[in-house]
């Protein structure tokens, strides 16, 4: 059900130059003009997109009627794929071949003949292309805060997000940039003008690196500032264990953070390969310690965050900050769009009190006090590695 309701899933994209601040007219017209059916060819993988309203997979007369939910819009964009896969025609060839080699009476065909053969089964997958034989439709659900300038789509999938900003641009004439850690650490250190200290920024360890490699041999682009998002991660984890998870932020006051269900953890030099845990308290156990000790850090959190705004529980990824499973505190109304409204208002509570909760890492990521607060870090990672040791000990 996408956003409406159960669990939601999304990716955030900021939406730098976006003039609308309403569902006028010109909004209209632009989703319109952009529509399903209007917006064009295929792309070059085939795939036709274009704008529909909510209403259903074949509705492209937008009107804020069906659109319009409080300070929001909310649309979907339907993809659909006509195009035969690779096994029908590779069967159509083979099928092809037979018949060629049955009129020729031989058991080998010519290049010409093979040519031909190829032909016949393309065309042949061609024409039930035509008849709607392969066609799959997909409708993403997309909610756009228009007071925010802000864009929640309703998957996290790469190639939908592709679309999706091809799509966007060309509907509204600007740009959408995805939120993550990358781009979220760098506009923040701008605004706290921490520049200088964020181009300058390494990856932090928290074990000394292995003999034998480099400590930023993993790091492929030297550009990419994608390993805040792992640090985030491990400093949301360090503080819940040694802080009791509070965090005072400046909108927000305080949010809890509590550390629940999943935690997937990644080496930070590509050595000891992922590890997923999923249980009650993955953090606290023997595996989480272990991995930790090793040099892996968390690239996925299982979270429950408790603010002034509500209560969230979700899994976050740390580099694309990208929600999954997100779970949005009760409403209480009733009606269908009141209720649907409640929530995008919750997602964009959520959010603010993300951004903030990565703000205040970047600050102390990129100030004096990143080395006191990494050394003790380093610290609860080698008395967790002690503590792993000895339970492995115990258990043997």
């Amino acid at each position: 059900m996408g956003f409406v309701s159960g669990r939601v899933t999304f990716r955030r994209f900021r939406m730098p130059g976006f003039v609308h601040t309403s569902i006028d007219d010109v909004f209209l017209e632009r989703l319109n003009a952009a529509a399903f059916g209007r917006y064009g060819s295929a792309a070059a993988d085939g795939v036709d997109m274009g704008w529909i309203t909510p209403q259903h997979l074949f509705d492209v007369d937008f009107g804020a009627e069906k659109i319009a939910v409080g300070r929001f819009a909310q649309v979907n964009m339907r993809l659909e794929r006509n195009t035969p896969p690779s096994s029908i025609l590779r069967s159509y060839f083979a099928i092809e071949q037979e018949v060629a080699r049955e009129a020729s009476g031989r058991d080998f065909l010519s290049k010409k003949e093979l040519r031909e053969a190829k032909d016949a089964a393309k065309r042949r997958a061609e024409s039930e292309a035509r008849s709607g034989a392969f066609r799959r439709i997909t409708s993403i659900p997309v909610i756009i805060d228009l007071e925010r300038s802000m864009l929640y789509v309703g998957t996290t999938s790469a190639g939908a997000g592709e679309k999706l900003q091809r799509l966007f641009a060309d509907t509204f004439e600007t740009p959408l940039e995805p939120v993550t850690a990358h781009e979220l650490a760098g506009r923040r250190a701008e605004e706290l003008g921490l520049m200088r200290a964020y181009e300058d920024a390494k990856p932090a360890h928290f074990i000394d690196p292995p003999d034998e490699i480099d400590a930023d041999a993993y790091t492929l682009d030297p550009e990419d500032r994608g390993f805040f998002g792992r640090e985030f991660l491990t400093w949301i984890w360090y503080t819940v264990e040694n802080v009791e998870g509070v965090f005072e932020l400046v909108r927000n006051a305080d949010v809890a953070a509590t550390l629940i269900d999943l935690a997937q953890l990644k080496c930070d030099f590509n050595l000891t390969g992922t590890a997923n845990l999923r249980c009650d308290s993955p953090a606290r156990s023997v595996e989480a310690r272990a991995a930790l000790s090793v040099g892996k850090q968390p690239v996925k959190l299982g979270l429950i965050l408790a603010a002034r705004a509500g209560e969230w529980t979700l899994t976050l990824d740390g580099t694309k900050l990208d929600v999954t499973g997100l779970v949005l505190p009760q409403i209480e109304q009733k009606e269908k769009a009141a209720i649907l409204e409640a929530r995008c208002e919750s997602m964009a509570d959520l959010s603010e009190v993300l951004d903030e909760l990565f703000t205040k890492f970047v600050q102390t990521r990129l100030s004096s006090e990143w080395n006191a607060v990494q050394k003790a870090m380093r610290q609860w990672v080698a008395g967790r590695k002690q503590a792993a040791q000895s339970a492995l000990l115990a258990s043997a």
